[in-house]
């Protein structure tokens, strides 16, 4: 099954990564998962993972609101 995530960020340095995380934590349960891309090291934020794409898309907004506007929806 597919989960649905709201992803906020994506760093290269872990510690900006989990500044964003605690700003986000009032939103919802958020986590930061590393990733590798083209042979970097990203550390993403992402809430959720999200029960609807109703529900995604309202975190989306309160996330671009909180003045994240790069955020974007994200399904792993």
């Amino acid at each position: 099954t597919s989960a649905i995530f709201v992803q906020a960020g994506a760093f290269t340095v872990p510690d900006n990564a989990h500044r964003l995380q605690a700003r986000l934590a009032s939103l919802g349960p958020s986590a930061v998962a590393s990733a590798e891309v083209n042979g970097k090291r990203f550390y993403r934020v992402r809430i959720g993972p999200l029960a609807t794409v109703d529900a995604a898309d309202a975190m989306l907004g309160r996330v671009v609101n909180a003045g994240y506007q790069e955020a974007k929806i994200t399904v792993q």
